[in-house]
């Protein structure tokens, strides 16, 4: 069994020899990628060590090496057409998720507007400059000139009345 072995290697490795730069030089110019090409021959003679037994003529072995080859190239080439297919479905369904985020969000925010449209004036403004502007209570009261107290029964009040207007859209609003 060894014998037979040691023969069928020294015969495969005939085979290389002779026909790995002609195999490569019939490959290069389809896969214009040198790893590639080369990822593909060894790809080709793998399958060539599997079906030895079965090749007859080693004269003519350059022929059935080319067609491995190609057969090769060509499932990669689909591979890659399939993985490609599949990354634009999946960011064509990414954009959806997104459009459909964006719209349902712009419904949140006009509620929201709403909401604190409805708002008295002074806890509408008071409301805005703490939320909106990222003012504090005292920059606030500063700015209106009424103490930090009267700010902060305001914005409780504020907080209450959207909490109530909104409660159908509990969890959306952080600050609810």
């Amino acid at each position: 069994m060894t014998l037979i072995r040691n023969i069928s290697q020294q015969r495969f490795r005939k085979i290389v020899e002779g026909t790995a730069d002609r195999l490569y030089a019939s490959m290069f110019p389809l896969c214009k990628d040198k790893a590639m090409c080369e990822d593909i021959m060894q790809e080709t003679y793998i399958r060539l060590w599997k079906n030895l037994d079965q090749v007859k003529d080693d004269e003519a072995v350059l022929a059935l090496l080319r067609t491995y080859a190609r057969n090769i190239f060509l499932d990669e080439v689909r591979k890659t057409a399939r993985r490609q297919q599949g990354m634009l479905q999946h960011a064509a369904e990414e954009k959806a998720d997104s459009t459909e985020d964006y719209l349902y969000n712009r419904e949140l925010n006009a509620q929201l507007q709403e909401a604190i449209n409805m708002l008295p004036p002074q806890q509408q403004l008071i409301f805005r400059l703490h939320k909106e502007h990222a003012l504090s209570y005292k920059q606030i009261s500063a700015q209106m000139k009424i103490t930090t107290g009267t700010i902060e029964v305001q914005m409780n009040r504020a907080l209450k009345s959207l909490k109530k207007k909104l409660s159908h859209l509990k969890g959306n609003f952080p600050f609810l």
